[in-house]
C-alpha cells in the first residue's frame, strides 16, 4: 500500500525517551547527534521484501530542515572546509544553507542533467536506490570548477546508503582538482556504503559524518500486517 502523505517531525529527547521499541508499523523515530530525534515514515520497496525510513528533503517541514542544518554544519565545521559541493536532488538544499551558515560566498551544486555546453570530462555514471532504473550520471559545471579546485572541499549530502552517489562525487572531486576533506549527511543508512567506498575510493569512509543513523528494514513476520524490525548488522 502506498502513503497517502509525508510526515516527518523532530522529537525532543523526552520523546525519545518513550519511543517505541522494534517492530515498526507506520515510522521509525530517529536519534540524532545532539539527543533529540527524527521521526521518519516507513516506505516498503515494491515488493514489501524490504522497508527504508524515508528522508525527503524537498518534502519535510521547514521545522526539520531548520533542526538539522545546524547539526550539518557543526559537523562540517570539523572538517574545517574552504568550499561545499551539494549532491543532487535532495543534498542541494542542505549544502546551499550549510555554505551559507559557514559564511560562504557560494557553494558548488553537482546536477544530475547535462547542459549543452558540458564536455565529458566532468562527468561520472552513478546508480541511486530511489531511483535504481534511472541511467544517471553525475555532473560538474566547467565553469564552477575554479570554486573548488585546490580548495578543502567538503561535500553535503541527504543520505548515503549504497555509496554510489557518494563515489561519483568524490570522483568528480578529483577531476576537478579539489582537494575532498570529507562528506557530511543528514543520516547513514545501513553500511554498504562503507564497503563500497573502501573498495573504490579507499580511505574515505573514515571521513563520513552524520547526524543520525538510519537501518534497513524487513517484516518482522510472514503475516502481511506490515510491521517492520531492522536488518541485521544495519542498525
Amino acid at each position: 500500500m502506498s502513503r497517502t502523505h509525508y510526515l516527518a517531525r523532530v522529537m525532543s529527547s523526552g520523546d525519545l525517551a518513550t519511543r517505541p521499541l522494534p517492530p515498526y508499523r507506520d515510522t521509525y523515530p530517529v536519534l540524532l547527534c545532539d539527543g533529540s530525534g527524527l521521526e521518519l515514515p516507513l516506505q516498503p520497496f515494491p515488493d514489501n521484501r524490504m522497508a527504508i525510513a524515508l528522508l525527503m528533503s524537498n518534502q519535510t517541514p521547514f521545522a526539520v530542515e531548520a533542526h538539522l542544518v545546524p547539526l550539518l554544519v557543526e559537523l562540517a565545521r570539523t572538517f574545517a572546509p574552504e568550499a561545499i559541493v551539494g549532491i543532487p536532488t535532495l543534498g542541494l538544499d542542505y549544502a546551499r544553507l550549510v555554505a551559507q551558515q559557514l559564511g560562504f560566498a557560494d557553494y558548488v551544486a553537482l546536477g544530475n542533467s547535462r547542459k549543452f555546453w558540458y564536455g565529458d570530462r566532468l562527468a561520472v555514471p552513478v546508480v541511486s536506490v530511489t531511483s535504481p532504473n534511472a541511467n544517471k550520471s553525475l555532473y560538474l559545471d566547467p565553469a564552477l570548477v575554479e570554486r573548488i579546485a585546490g580548495k578543502r572541499t567538503l561535500i553535503v549530502d541527504d543520505v548515503i546508503n549504497t555509496g554510489s552517489t557518494a563515489i561519483a562525487a568524490i570522483q568528480l572531486l578529483t577531476l576537478a582538482g579539489a582537494n575532498g576533506v570529507g562528506l557530511v549527511v543528514a543520516l547513514t543508512e545501513g553500511y554498504a556504503w562503507k564497503t563500497a567506498l573502501d573498495q573504490q575510493v579507499p580511505g574515505w569512509s573514515e571521513h563520513i559524518k552524520g547526524v543520525g543513523h538510519i537501518p534497513l528494514f524487513q517484516p518482522a513476520d510472514q503475516a502481511g500486517d506490515r510491521l517492520w524490525v531492522p536488518v541485521p548488522d544495519t542498525d
